[in-house]
């Protein structure tokens, strides 16, 4: 019996089969085109993790720096100085306000102060702000490291030079600091035209000093006879910061016998080494304070 012969097609083969010549081309073709495709590809591929580093270096995902926070009413000294009278003038007058980060802290404050003027009750009188000619609006917030201190010169109409004027005198000044206010006590007269709010002129604020060391600026508590507690800071040889009340008041020295005496903002205090002092108000027109006043003492 003769057995048929049995034929594959010639694209396939089995296991332990050598590829035909025709097969043989076209694997030849496939790695010839293939391979350089698998090494570009190889190339351009970015290493695991790589895309990742450079986004969140300088993506959108990079953390910003961080500004510094409002100040805290709390961090703040607010003072006024009259300066010796430079303010004064024919029928004008004014004052510096002083604000200074007495914090641990670096703060903001706005670039322009915000106040109002308040009565003895802390009722806000009619008094506007009217910016100075030509002087631009700032927006950029003004960093206050720890110690430092800026100013502005606030300016008015003291006498009533006007055909049925009026005139207001404040008890206090405040300053807005964010959501928050801080105040001191304020001695001046603004006078308005007849059927205009009195009004003044106020500066940004503007770096004052250096940050006064630790030594200079170190804080005084002193214990006063009337149970009030006095804080005094002598950020230079000719002033003394006093803090009672809830108020700051900034003081300048002034001639004495002995010992010395700071007279301003309706206060004079008068030590006799740095332990000893009396605290006693200035009446008005006075320069040395007709009465003793309260004895206070530190530790």
């Amino acid at each position: 019996m003769n057995t048929p012969l049995v034929t594959r097609p010639a694209t396939q083969t089995g296991a332990g089969q050598r590829p035909s010549s025709a097969q043989r081309a076209i694997i030849r073709h496939a790695l010839i085109v293939g391979l350089p495709l698998l090494a570009l590809a190889a190339c351009s591929s970015p290493r695991p993790g790589g895309s990742l580093k450079k986004a969140s270096s300088t993506g959108s995902s990079a953390t910003a720096p961080s500004q510094p926070e409002t100040c805290a009413p709390a961090q703040l000294a607010f003072s006024l100085d009259a300066g010796e009278g430079r303010f004064n003038g024919m029928s004008h007058s004014g004052t510096m306000l002083v604000l200074r980060n007495a914090g641990s802290k670096t703060c903001t404050v706005p670039a322009r102060p915000l106040v109002t003027l308040n009565d003895a009750g802390r009722q806000t009188l009619d008094i506007v702000a009217r910016d100075p000619t030509g002087a631009p609006t700032p927006s950029i917030p003004v960093t206050l490291a720890p110690g430092a201190t800026v100013t502005s010169d606030m300016r008015w109409v003291s006498n009533d030079v006007y055909d049925d004027g009026h005139c207001e005198t404040p008890a206090h000044i405040t300053l807005a600091i964010g959501d928050e206010t801080i105040s001191t006590s304020f001695a001046g007269h603004l006078c308005g035209a007849g059927g205009q709010s009195s009004s003044y002129t106020l500066t940004s604020f503007q770096p004052a000093t250096a940050p006064q060391s630790a030594t200079v600026a170190k804080a005084m508590t002193y214990t006063c006879d009337d149970r009030r507690t006095l804080e005094v800071t002598y950020p230079d040889h000719d002033t003394a910061v006093l803090t009672f009340d809830g108020d700051v008041h900034r003081l300048h020295i002034a001639i004495s016998a002995s010992g010395a005496r700071y007279v301003g903002d309706r206060w004079q205090w008068w030590t006799k080494g740095m332990h000893e002092g009396w605290l006693a108000p200035l009446k008005p027109g006075e320069t040395i304070a007709s009465a003793r006043g309260v004895s206070c003492t530190a530790p």
